[in-house]
């Protein structure tokens, strides 16, 4: 939900420093540029910030993990041959595939729909169709939270199925 949120966040966003650059006599393909800049930075800091103080996963860092015993050396064209002939992880693939699908193709039309259809202005259609970014905060949780309700009735065909 936090990581999908992040579209309406970025309409929200870059909507706000693009604005004001448009009203200060900047051409759109400067001021377009200019605002790249924003994710590019934001993304730079959030990954040097993960590679600082994060753990590869809960019991640690992998590297520690195999110096210490804990975890065996698996090499990565083994492990991707084992992901690859799980049927789970295709079916998996399939519904992200979809429901990302469907995500993207709303961030991307929603604002101009709003715009065209319903003559709001550009800023506003923009926070309008960020609405539906912001919704996935609470819908990927509660999605979440069903499929745990599913797996553990059901295992993780329930899981799957929801």
């Amino acid at each position: 939900g936090w990581g999908n949120m992040g579209g309406g966040v970025t309409q929200i966003v870059m909507g706000s420093v693009l604005f004001p650059l448009f009203k200060t006599g900047m051409s759109d393909e400067k001021a377009w540029r200019a605002v790249s800049v924003v994710p590019a930075c934001v993304g730079f800091l959030t990954g040097f910030t993960i590679l600082r103080i994060s753990d590869d996963c809960p019991k640690g860092n992998y590297k520690d993990m195999k110096e210490k015993g804990i975890m065996q050396e698996v090499s990565a064209s083994a492990s991707f041959r084992d992901g690859a002939m799980n049927i789970n992880t295709w079916l998996l693939f399939i519904q992200y595939g979809c429901c990302f699908g469907v995500e993207l193709t709303m961030n991307n039309a929603a604002a101009s729909y709003f715009e065209e259809t319903f003559n709001q202005t550009t800023e506003s259609a923009a926070a309008i169709a960020s609405i539906f970014g912001w919704m996935n905060l609470f819908a990927r949780g509660l999605g979440g939270f069903t499929s745990d309700k599913f797996n553990s009735k059901m295992g993780m065909r329930g899981r799957l199925c929801t």
